[in-house]
């Protein structure tokens, strides 16, 4: 192992730890509804474009489930940020586990109306792989993050994708040419033999994704997201300064309060923002390859593009400290 500092060096991580000129674009890949640690890594991405460290620039849902797009809409809409693209495909995953963005967008006003403004029709959604073309053909070279924290099928489909009106590039050029690294929770690399559950979702795109991106992947891994866990007492105490938040509200909903949850996704997303450079561990340079059964392999290699990520105790304290400080924050368009 080397300390995550070193990657400084490396110019394709030399955006995580400290902002560079301008916001960085990024682009969410979620699977909104499954697990509460995708609302909570959301909210942090408002956070850093609130603090012009980056820029959302698309959301993408891997789940299929409409209330995930009206979700993510009426969280766009709260804090500020209306007019982020929202991409869905009823194609994607089809999984039935616990979901909290029916109940919250279910919630209704005194006067009857929902409770969270939405900005979007039901439906008015853009197709994945075109809303990830039209975006990356947009920037510059070598500029994009994408905040990988759900299944890979949008990803492999863009891989998999031609040239078209907007790029004459196909999916994989137009990833190298314009991706600089993909941040990507999935996978189990601890004691205990785990077909962790955004690969075992969707294994064929997941084995896909891995095998042919051009562009570097730092992968988060099932291990530390279990080593930083969000107290449900900061849920409970510490945005009283909202009379409705439709995080607190999705939190509330996903398990009975009160109760902690790991922050997988949260720490996939904090590895792109400006972070303290000392709180995490970067693994040598290898290659990451999924079997027929869903479970993840490191094989190290120093041409490899891909690393993953650790956390002693005293630096998953840090990372703690970091969400306890930046999720409560209110967000900008709340501090005027």
């Amino acid at each position: 192992m080397i300390l995550f500092a070193a990657a400084l060096l490396l110019p394709w991580c030399a955006g995580a730890a400290a902002p560079e000129k301008g916001a960085v674009p990024v682009i969410f890949e979620t699977d909104m509804g499954n697990d509460i640690d995708d609302a909570l890594a959301l909210d942090l991405l408002y956070k850093g474009m609130d603090a012009g460290h980056i820029r959302l620039i698309g959301v993408s849902l891997n789940k299929r489930s409409s209330t995930s797009f009206e979700f993510i809409d009426l969280m766009n809409t709260w804090y500020g940020y209306p007019d982020i693209p929202i991409a869905y495909t009823p194609r994607a995953v089809d999984n039935k586990d616990r979901d909290y963005t029916t109940p919250v967008c279910e919630l209704k006003a005194s006067d009857g109306k929902p409770l969270f403004k939405r900005s979007r029709k039901p439906g008015s959604w853009e197709d994945p792989v075109a809303m990830y073309r039209r975006l990356l053909a947009a920037e510059p070279d070598n500029s994009v993050v994408v905040v990988s924290v759900g299944f890979s099928g949008n990803l492999a489909a863009l891989l998999a994708s031609g040239g078209d009106d907007v790029s004459p590039l196909t999916g994989r050029e137009l990833v190298a040419r314009k991706v600089k690294y993909f941040s990507v929770m999935a996978g189990s690399f601890g004691v205990k033999k785990r077909a962790e559950y955004n690969v075992i979702n969707d294994i064929p795109a997941a084995r896909k994704f891995f095998a042919e991106c051009p562009s570097p992947i730092v992968l988060t891994p099932f291990e530390i997201g279990k080593q930083v866990v969000y107290p449900g007492r900061s849920i409970a105490e510490d945005f009283g300064w909202a009379e409705h938040h439709p995080m607190v509200e999705a939190y509330k909903a996903y398990h009975e309060m009160p109760y902690d949850r790991p922050t997988w996704d949260v720490i996939a997303t904090y590895y792109v923002l400006p972070h303290e450079p000392s709180s995490l561990t970067l693994s040598i340079p290898g290659r990451i390859t999924v079997d027929e059964q869903g479970f993840i392999f490191f094989t190290p290699d120093k041409a490899g593009q891909h690393r993953y990520i650790t956390a002693s105790d005293r630096q998953a304290g840090m990372i703690l400290g970091y969400f306890l400080r930046a999720l409560p924050e209110r967000p900008l368009r709340y501090m005027r």
